[in-house]
C-alpha cells in the first residue's frame, strides 16, 4: 500500500509540474521569439535605411557596389530607375527565392519587373499564417529621374533558428521532466515517513496493547474459573486477585485514553494559576506512607523564598508528579532515598520539579527510549513490574502532559549514581 501510494503521488505532483513547466518554457519560447523577430525587423529597418541613404548620395551605381551591401546585409536590393530596373540580371529576382517573386512584380505584368507593394516604409510579407519575407520600399528624385528602391529579407534563416531553439526547448523539458519525476519520488518518499513511522508506531501500539491486556485477562478469567469450584472461605482471595487486576487494567485503560487525547490534541487543559509549593508538599505527604512501607526515604525540598505562581492544569501536573515518584519507588531498591525537590530559573522564566534517586539508574543508550509507550530498560524484570502495575506507559502519559504545558521532561544521571528526572514548565505558557 505504501508503495502504491508513493507511486500514484509521484505521477501527480509529476503531472502538475510538467504542466506548470511546459506552460514555463512555452511563455519563455513565446517572447524569446518574439524578441528574435523583433531584432530581425529592427535590424532590417536600420540598413535599409542607411543603405538608402548611401544610394541617395552615390553619384555613381555600380553592379559591384550593389552586391557588396547585399551581401553585407544580407538582403536583395532591387532598383528602378523610371521603371527600368538597374544591374539587371536574369536570376536576379529569383535569388531570394521563387515564391516570393510576387513582391517585386505586378501580378499581370507578368516576368516584366514592375515595382510593387508599399512605398516608403518596411512591410512584413505573409503567405499563410506566418510572416514569410520583409520588405521595404522607397522612391527616390535623383538628377531629375525617379530611383526606385526595394529591399527584400527572407524570415527563413529566423525560423530555422527559431527551430533549433523548439528542439531544446523540447530537450530540455525532456530532461526536466526526468529529473522532477525523480525529486517527486523522493519527495513522496520523504513525505510519506511520518505516515509510515505513524503506521508502524500504532502496530506496536496495538500489539502491546494486546501483550499489556492479555496478562490480567488471563488472571481474570482463571480467578473466576477457580472461584466456582473453590469453597466459601477460599472465594474471597480470588475476587481480591480480579480486583487487583481489574484495577491494574482500568488504570491502563484510563492511560490509554490520555495518550489516544494527546495524539488528536485533545487533551484538555484546566489552566489555572498554581501553588507548586502546595502541590507538592501535598503529593510528597501523600507518598510517605506508600515510601515508608517500601522501606524507602523520601525527601522534600522547597526553597525558601515564595516562588510565583505557574499557570497550568493542577491535576495533570499532580498525575505526572505521581508517574514520577511511583517510577522511583518501584525501580529502586529498599532502602534508597529519594529526593521531591521545587527549583525555580528566574532569568529564564521557568519553574522544575525534580525527582531523583540513587538507584542503579538508566543506561545511556535507554535515556530517551524510557519515555516510548510500553518501553521498559530491562524486560527480564517484565513479571516483578506487572505485579506493581506497571505497563510502561506512565512516562509517556507524564511526557504528553508536560508538552501540551509546553515544557520539557528529561531525564539524566544523578550525581553519584541514581536518574534525575527533571520536569519544566514556563510560568507563563
Amino acid at each position: 500500500m505504501y508503495q502504491d501510494i508513493r507511486l500514484r503521488l509521484t505521477k501527480l505532483f509529476t503531472a502538475v509540474l510538467s504542466i506548470l513547466l511546459a506552460v514555463l518554457l512555452g511563455v519563455c519560447f513565446y517572447f524569446s521569439t518574439k524578441q528574435q523577430f523583433s531584432l530581425q525587423l529592427s535590424s532590417f529597418t536600420s540598413q535599409s535605411y542607411t543603405v538608402c541613404e548611401s544610394i541617395g548620395e552615390q553619384t555613381i551605381l555600380t553592379s559591384r557596389w550593389l552586391a557588396s551591401h547585399e551581401e553585407n546585409a544580407g538582403f536583395r536590393i532591387y532598383l528602378w530607375d523610371n521603371g527600368t530596373e538597374l544591374f539587371h540580371n536574369a536570376d536576379h529576382a529569383n535569388q531570394l527565392l521563387p515564391e516570393y517573386a510576387h513582391y517585386l512584380f505586378a501580378p499581370a505584368a507578368g516576368r516584366t519587373l514592375q515595382p510593387c507593394g508599399k512605398t516608403g516604409g518596411v512591410s512584413v510579407g505573409r503567405h499563410g499564417i506566418l510572416p514569410e519575407v520583409l520588405h521595404y520600399q522607397k522612391q527616390l528624385v535623383k538628377n531629375g529621374s525617379i530611383l526606385q528602391v526595394c529591399f527584400l529579407q527572407s524570415l527563413r534563416p529566423l525560423y530555422s533558428r527559431i527551430r533549433s531553439s523548439l528542439f531544446l526547448y523540447f530537450f530540455l523539458f525532456l530532461f526536466s521532466l526526468c529529473l522532477l519525476a525523480l525529486f517527486c519520488w523522493y519527495f513522496t518518499g520523504r513525505l510519506l515517513q511520518p505516515l509510515l513511522a505513524s503506521q508502524e508506531s500504532q502496530n506496536r501500539f496495538i500489539s502491546g496493547v494486546s501483550h499489556e491486556l492479555r496478562t490480567p485477562l488471563a488472571v481474570i478469567l482463571s480467578s473466576a474459573s477457580a472461584c466456582e469450584k473453590a469453597p466459601a472461605a477460599e472465594q474471597k482471595s480470588f475476587f481480591r486477585v480480579i480486583a487487583r487486576e481489574g484495577a491494574q487494567m482500568s488504570d491502563m485503560l484510563e492511560q490509554l485514553l490520555t495518550l489516544s487525547r494527546a495524539d488528536s490534541h485533545g487533551l484538555e487543559l484546566h489552566m489555572e494559576e498554581t501553588d507548586l509549593q502546595t502541590l507538592l508538599l501535598e503529593t510528597y505527604e501523600s507518598f510517605l506512607p506508600l515510601a515508608a512501607g517500601s522501606g524507602h526515604n523520601l525527601s522534600i525540598r522547597l526553597p525558601e523564598s515564595e516562588l510565583p505562581l505557574c499557570v497550568c492544569d493542577q491535576g495533570k501536573i499532580r498525575q505526572a508528579c505521581h508517574v514520577l515518584l511511583d517510577n522511583a519507588l518501584s525501580y529502586t531498591p529498599a532502602g534508597s532515598t529519594i529526593l521531591f525537590f521545587l527549583v525555580e530559573d528566574s532569568y529564564e522564566r521557568e519553574i522544575s520539579i525534580g525527582v531523583q534517586d540513587n538507584g542503579p539508574g538508566i543506561p545511556a543508550g535507554e535515556k530517551e527510549k524510557v519515555f516510548d509507550r510500553f518501553y521498559r530498560v530491562n524486560p527480564a524484570s517484565s513479571a516483578v513490574r506487572q505485579e506493581k502495575g506497571h505497563h510502561g506507559l506512565g512516562l509517556a502519559v507524564a511526557k504528553e502532559i508536560v508538552s501540551a504545558h509546553r515544557g520539557t521532561l528529561t531525564v539524566s544521571d544523578a550525581p553519584g549514581k541514581g536518574a534525575l528526572f527533571l520536569l519544566t514548565l514556563p510560568l507563563k505558557p
